[in-house]
């Protein structure tokens, strides 16, 4: 029997690995600019670690986390998400001691939705957080940091900042019962999906792909009607200070983001090339999560970005390293071929060597794997210590010594 790979899973080899390295080297390359500094936490966790900071009522926790009960019963968690991952990190191992905080992860996450165009039942995800500053400054550095890591991948195409403030605590609680009183009276022309989150989690319903829902919350009440004086000012705050930036945004008032823990500021960079699942990055301010997860009462704020939803954007084939192999006649010339295989990649120069001890099968083996070069060992190049180098882009070649070589490969 066959056996398959998991549906909304996927192997990531030969182009696709290319373009998956290339983001996260410049990732990598723009956390160190802007000092993040790297954690990786296990992928999986104790439930509750999830359940009350996503929400009960979520999405994520009724439908789609991977949950099972371990031998000693205690019920765990593959990690859908990574705030949360890295917030219980940052408290277990006392990084919070002096603020503010930066870290960033990358790595799997796993929510059993339904697979399609750029959602994986395992993905990547890209996660930086700020934890231990109230200063809106702290949300415009995060969002320049993913204006700059989306610009530098995709050069010229567009992608579009959308943002929202979802206010205060209290602005959140006044503008969810107006929101339900609303739906409620329009519930006959809402999805079954709706309909069920009209008491536990109506915000959800203006975040709908659903064409009905989206036609009803266009008259829905509009949270700037219901922000404190001081959300009004740190909405305004964000915007002046992206506008001072020469940062384009547009507002959207019906912007949320799923989990539970937002207030304040969210934002998500979309791009009109990938349909429905349109958000490449989303985040925001998540003041409270902190002390919810039985650390110290700090704000914070972060946003995370799908690897997977990006990499279907990079229409372009990454350059690679040209390949270069290694041909031994007979096998009586091995020796000589290990001693330049060991030289070459004490050069850094990787090489690769198929065993096969012809010169035909060989060089077939070479073009089937878009081999740029082939070193070739024969009687003559054994005796003249030398190594005959042939270009099968151009069908030439050439017999050098040792040190040219090396320089001829280093280019």
């Amino acid at each position: 029997m066959k056996i398959q790979s998991v549906r909304g899973t996927h192997d990531l080899y030969a182009q696709q690995l290319e373009k998956f390295k290339f983001i996260i080297e410049i990732v990598n390359t723009y956390a160190h600019i802007y000092d993040f500094n790297e954690i990786i936490t296990p992928i999986f966790e104790l439930t509750e670690l999830f359940l009350k900071p996503l929400g009960e009522h979520s999405d994520v926790v009724l439908k789609e986390m991977y949950t099972f009960d371990d031998r000693n019963n205690s019920s765990l968690t593959l990690r859908p998400e990574y705030t949360t991952p890295i917030i219980r990190a940052a408290i277990s191992n006392n990084l919070l001691e002096r603020l503010p905080t930066k870290l960033y992860g990358i790595g799997p996450m796993f929510r059993r939705e339904r697979p399609q165009k750029g959602r994986f039942r395992q993905f990547n995800q890209i996660n930086f957080e700020i934890l231990g500053t109230n200063d809106m400054a702290a949300d415009v550095e995060l969002i320049l940091l993913a204006d700059d890591i989306l610009k530098k991948i995709f050069l010229n195409k567009k992608i579009k900042l959308v943002i929202n403030s979802l206010g205060d605590k209290d602005t959140l609680k006044k503008f969810k019962h107006y929101l339900s009183v609303y739906f409620k009276k329009n519930k006959s022309k809402l999805s079954i999906d709706s309909l069920n989150r009209i008491e536990s989690n109506p915000l959800r319903i203006l975040d709908s792909k659903n064409k009905n829902d989206n036609d009803v919350s266009q008259e829905a009440p509009k949270i700037s009607d219901f922000y404190s004086e001081e959300a009004k000012n740190k909405f305004e705050d964000i915007k002046n200070l992206l506008t001072n930036r020469s940062v384009e945004f547009e507002v959207n008032h019906s912007l949320v983001r799923g989990l539970d823990y937002y207030c304040h500021t969210v934002f998500e960079f979309k791009s009109n090339e990938l349909g429905s699942q349109d958000t490449l990055i989303g985040g925001g301010r998540y003041d409270g999560l902190t002390k919810t997860l039985g650390g110290p009462d700090i704000p914070g704020v972060g946003w995370a970005g799908g690897v997977e939803r990006i990499m279907m954007l990079i229409e372009k084939d990454i350059k690679v390293q040209q390949k270069i192999h290694l041909v031994v006649m007979k096998e009586d010339f091995r020796s000589y071929g290990l001693d330049i295989l060991n030289k070459l990649r004490k050069n850094n120069i990787p090489v690769f060597f198929d065993y096969k001890y012809n010169l035909k099968k060989s060089l077939s083996f070479a073009n089937n794997v878009n081999a740029r070069y082939a070193i070739i060992i024969g009687e003559e190049e054994v005796k003249k210590h030398s190594y005959t180098i042939k270009d099968l882009k151009k069908n030439t070649q050439k017999t050098i010594l040792l040190d040219p070589l090396i320089s001829l490969l280093k280019l």
